[in-house]
């Protein structure tokens, strides 16, 4: 499992899934991406087969509902978290998807909304 942090949380959040979940984690600020198009980070998550972990649910819903495939996207519904919540959230987010994985599951194409309430829903998008 390999995810790849939107600019819209903390870098930090890559460096704790790293250190303390031993996960591959990176955040798109450490990949020289700060600014991309929103289209572009879609698609460099999916060549580097990365699950996105982002609070920018409009765009990125939109994208992916029109591309063909990606590696998936965790949506955190809320977006003024502080660091320590963001962390929190995306270690729950990882825990979910570790689930899905051991039940023969996997994310291409699937999406994760997670709230910090504990409020969770995972979709198929496109």
């Amino acid at each position: 499992m390999k995810f790849l942090i939107d600019e819209d949380l903390s870098p930090n959040v890559a460096r704790h899934l790293c250190e303390k979940l031993l996960l591959d984690a990176v955040a798109v600020r450490d990949r020289g991406l700060l600014g991309v198009n929103d289209r572009q980070i879609l698609e460099y998550a999916f060549n580097e087969d990365r699950i996105l972990i982002t609070a920018n649910i409009c765009d990125f819903e939109k994208f992916a509902s029109e591309v063909e495939v990606h590696a998936g996207i965790v949506f955190i519904q809320e977006g003024d978290l502080l660091r320590n919540e963001q962390i929190e959230i995306c270690i729950q987010a990882v825990g979910l998807i570790q689930q899905e994985i051991e039940n023969d599951g996997d994310m291409i194409n699937r999406v994760l909304y997670i709230s910090l309430d504990g409020t969770k829903e995972l979709k198929t998008l496109p």
